[in-house]
């Protein structure tokens, strides 16, 4: 029992050693003598069913000739089988005809076959049929003692018993090694332990030698005290860097929201009792998310940094610059003497990120929107007047970006007017206030509808229609864009599933998709499942994209086009030439049409630079592979230049205007073709 009673780690580490030793070996130990076992008689009993049939087969003649003599002599050769004792051979009837008895053995057989007994306790025993030509002609009866076998197992187990035990010791020898290479370093480090903490000796250190765990441990409490010797000096500076970062910007260094609202609300108090102006700047960076996207958040928060020493290089001392987060800042101008004198500063801060910026080797340009409020004209308090700049923020954006703009009323009511059409717009679609029209498309050559484009369009019940130039940039500004593109989808593939049935050949619709949508991770996916849902062809649907699908990059945009073109989905690119028109990306692009938009048509014919910027789009398109698609085609004289141009398809007022019904504008087709399209237009 006291044996039993271990108490330190390093007898707990050697009886746990020798336990897991010896439920290891024995188990193993035990396994190998029962597989050896089993093996053993399953040979001894293969030999006896060999020898069996061996002495039947030579037992054939003297059983068919009677010749006992002869069937003794047979048996007579298992005297070179020391294990048999016995071997027994039956004439048909099943009498004894012949039998071997080895010397001493004790084994005589039994007069009768039908008396055997063929499975007996430390004998294995055979029956084996002795058959001449398949007839049945007796029976041979072997049996054979288990000597050998006895004899092995118990070698077995001296030679098992001697291994295990020998595995034991070894275990114990090695647990015992590695017990004291262990518990001594625990037991040097719980004495430096209670030094440390019974006499505050903080220099103490403990020996370290290796890089093991244990080690480890020891390199640990060496910092630990280390650390402990540093903590007041290390206090001070600690809670001056915690305040630091609580008021401050990590990444720029500047003022927090925290603090500009600190600052703000104080400039304010002071600003109402001295009767002074102040103003407030708010900037958000043009451009930002496309470095973002597109080069990495490495590169964007290098760029921030840049931006916020340019900018803190154009503000007074009595000002402040804050960053708000992401690529917001804002400047209080803490005294003016009018409003206009916000504007110089606005303009500096401008002019100030117009050269290049040079991050990682990429050269940069972008620009900002500032939204500019006035205290006491356009608020009396922090957050009214914060309110106010960011909207004269947003105008700034909607009208061109990269300039100034000063709240007025009329901006406030742009912006109300903003919130509450896209609350409406929340609830439009499921109320059925959106609706799908179809413009048509002929192919220039043949007269012949090729395809409808699908248009959104929204009718109020109290604002009557609202225009898509109106709730299709509040769309995407909320990202409600993605559940309006999917609706306007679905509906586009339905109307067009019909269509197939009245008309002889196929017809395409065109549905625009915007670049928010075409960013997401699962547009293909969710593409497909309306194809698929609909049952219309893939074929069917041409996608038209702008070309501000190139702000999520060259490579990702061209994957994604590509599993579309997979799929058997169309793609064009629409409103070419009012974006980035970057012509680089073109042939890396798997477009299959070009649409040239409205704008370059309208003056086409009647200005000399108008038609020949047309004609330069078509050959450019035509050079790329690409068919050519023109909007806005209106009168005759423009048809005819397009079919000189030798444009592929047009669009426009000239052929057909957009409709919600077009199944009508089908049946208006002679035999499902259009002869004559001014005709067409003229029925209409």
């Amino acid at each position: 029992m006291r044996f039993m009673r271990v108490r330190t780690f390093s007898q707990k580490m050697t009886l746990m050693a020798l336990l897991a030793s010896s439920v290891a070996l024995g188990t193993l130990m035990l396994t190998f003598l029962v597989l050896d076992s089993i093996s053993s008689h399953s040979l001894l009993q293969n030999r006896l069913t060999t020898l069996g049939d061996v002495v039947g087969q030579n037992s054939t003649a003297a059983l068919n000739f009677n010749d006992t003599t002869a069937a003794v002599e047979v048996l007579q050769a298992l005297h070179a089988e020391p294990p048999i004792v016995s071997a027994c051979l039956y004439d048909l009837p099943g009498h004894v005809f012949a039998q071997y008895e080895r010397t001493g053995a004790g084994r005589n057989c039994r007069p009768d076959l039908p008396k055997i007994t063929p499975v007996e306790r430390n004998y294995l025993s055979v029956i084996r049929p002795i058959l001449d030509h398949g007839e049945l002609v007796g029976t041979l009866f072997l049996s054979s003692d288990m000597q050998d076998l006895n004899r092995r197992q118990k070698h077995l187990v001296v030679i098992t018993s001697i291994l295990m035990l020998l595995g034991l010791l070894v275990s114990g020898v090695s647990a015992a090694i590695l017990q004291g290479k262990i518990s001594k370093p625990i037991s040097d480090l719980a004495r430096a332990m209670n030094d440390v903490t019974a006499r505050q000796q903080f220099e103490a250190r403990v020996s370290v030698s290796g890089s093991d765990e244990i080690a480890q441990l020891g390199r640990g409490f060496n910092i630990m005290l280390s650390e402990l010797q540093r903590r007041e000096i290390d206090k001070k500076d600690a809670e001056s860097k915690l305040a630091f970062q609580a008021l401050n910007d990590v990444l720029t260094g500047l003022p927090n929201r925290r603090l500009f609202s600190d600052r703000l609300s104080q400039t304010l108090a002071l600003a109402a009792r001295d009767g002074r102006m102040i103003a407030l700047l708010y900037i958000d960076l043009d451009g930002f998310k496309l470095v973002n996207d597109s080069l990495g958040h490495r590169v964007g928060d290098s760029l921030l940094v840049q931006v916020a020493t340019r900018l803190q290089a154009r503000v007074r001392r009595s000002d402040t610059l804050a960053r708000l987060g992401g690529d917001e800042f804002t400047v209080i101008l803490a005294s003016i003497h009018s409003k206009e004198d916000a504007a110089p500063t606005a303009k500096s801060l401008l002019d100030v990120l117009t050269p290049p910026f040079f991050v990682d080797g990429h050269q940069l340009t972008i620009g900002a929107s500032i939204g500019i409020s006035v205290f006491p004209e356009n608020g009396k308090d922090a957050d009214e007047l914060m309110q106010q700049a960011d909207s004269a923020m947003y105008a700034a954006k909607r009208d061109g970006k990269n300039r100034a703009m000063h709240y007025t009323p009329e901006i406030g009511s742009l912006v109300r007017e903003r919130l509450s059409l896209e609350n409406e717009l929340r609830r439009a679609i499921g109320r059925g206030e959106i609706t799908v029209h179809y413009q048509p498309e002929f192919d220039v050559l043949s007269n012949r509808l090729v395809r409808f484009e699908a248009l959104a369009r929204w009718t109020h019940p109290t604002l009557g229609t609202i225009g898509p130039d109106k709730f299709i940039p509040v769309a995407e500004e909320s990202g409600l864009i993605v559940s309006l593109g999917a609706y306007v989808m679905e509906c586009a593939c339905a109307e067009a599933l019909k269509w197939q049935a009245m008309v002889p050949y196929p017809i395409q619709v065109a549905v625009n998709v915007s670049s928010i949508q075409f960013r997401r991770d699962h547009f293909v996916e969710e593409v497909i499942e309306i194809l698929n849902r609909i049952g219309l062809k893939p074929s069917l649907l041409q996608l038209e994209l702008t070309e501000s699908v190139m702000l999520s990059g060259i490579q990702r945009t061209s994957e994604t086009m590509t599993r579309l073109k997979e799929v058997g989905v169309g793609l064009a690119i629409d409103d070419f030439g009012t974006g980035y028109s970057c012509l680089s990306y073109l042939p890396s692009l798997p477009f299959d049409a070009m649409k040239i938009d409205r704008s370059f048509v309208k003056e086409l014919g009647s200005k000399l630079e108008a038609t020949a910027m047309v004609r330069s789009l078509v050959t450019l398109a035509k050079n790329v592979g690409m068919r050519v698609i023109v909007e806005g085609i209106e009168t005759e004289e423009q048809f005819d230049l397009i079919k000189q141009f030798k444009g592929d398809e047009i669009q426009g007022y000239l052929t057909g205007r957009p409709t919600p019904d077009p199944v009508s504008q089908i049946s208006l087709l002679p035999e499902y073709k259009a002869p004559d399209l001014i005709a067409l237009a003229v029925a209409e």
